[in-house]
């Protein structure tokens, strides 16, 4: 039960930074997993099975605050679902230390970015409809290899110029689209026999519950958040969060 609660707590932790900034639970959750001992296929598999839940709570507390963009969203979501089963399909022969020294060396680069926009007060320039798609198919590749959807989606748009409410809005929304994607594929290839190693899956359900459990409470407030904080401190804050996943990255590595 102690572990159960540790695992709630991390999961209300990673899910309320997620909700409010766009990214965390998938970095926090895998890295936890990754911790124990659990191998990435699936630790991969086991945290957007515990985002299904989370990310839909998420996606409807976005809608009801009106934090999305529309023609944003759809973007994501399409392109997002197409990168990530393919993600997933390539996950062994791409996981390695070039991927990680690339995304954390873009994370330190476009958090930077954003934070000198959050200080300066820059205006957000107009994302062309390309980039939208290029983001999303990008964000959910990174997701099905077993790295994390929002620091690579969130970061982009508001790099690219997107409102930062909108920017973690629409990504919430579409992360939901992606993670059913994402873990649809694992579960096709395990049962097509195509993907060994997932008979340990017993050894997550009770960090994966914990993490639903505490992530549910949190998703409610996420939408609220990202509405009501002042635009200038919220893009700074989601800056930072960048900067300090991306130096993780680099110290775990």
């Amino acid at each position: 039960m102690t572990e159960f609660l540790i695992f709630a707590l991390i999961g209300f932790l990673a899910q309320l930074c997620d909700g409010a900034l766009g990214m965390g639970f998938g970095v926090i959750s895998s890295s936890v997993l990754l911790g124990l001992g659990v191998p990435p296929a699936l630790a991969s598999a086991s945290v957007n099975a515990a985002k299904i839940p989370t990310t839909a709570t998420a996606a409807m507390s976005h809608l009801y605050h009106r934090n999305l963009e529309w023609s944003l969203v759809s973007a994501l979501c399409i392109f997002g679902g197409i990168g990530g089963a393919l993600g997933m399909l390539l996950l062994t022969n791409l996981k390695g230390h070039l991927l990680t020294s690339i995304l954390t060396f873009y994370l330190l680069l476009v958090g930077g970015l954003i934070i000198m926009r959050g200080i300066r007060g820059t205006a957000p320039r107009v994302l062309p409809s390309a980039w939208k798609r290029s983001i999303g198919f990008a964000g959910g590749l990174i997701e099905g290899i077993g790295g994390s959807w929002g620091p690579i989606v969130t970061t982009s748009l508001m790099g690219a110029g997107t409102e930062s409410r909108y920017a973690i809005g629409s990504t919430n929304f579409a992360e939901f689209f992606v993670s059913v994607t994402v873990f649809t594929a694992y579960a096709s290839a395990f049962l097509l026999g195509h993907w060994e190693g997932g008979a340990d899956w017993k050894s997550v359900a009770l960090p994966v519950a914990g993490l639903v459990l505490g992530g549910l409470p949190a998703a409610f407030f996420g939408g609220m958040l990202s509405k009501i904080t002042p635009k200038r401190a919220l893009t700074i804050a989601v800056g930072l969060l960048a900067v300090s996943i991306g130096i993780y990255r680099f110290i775990a590595a």
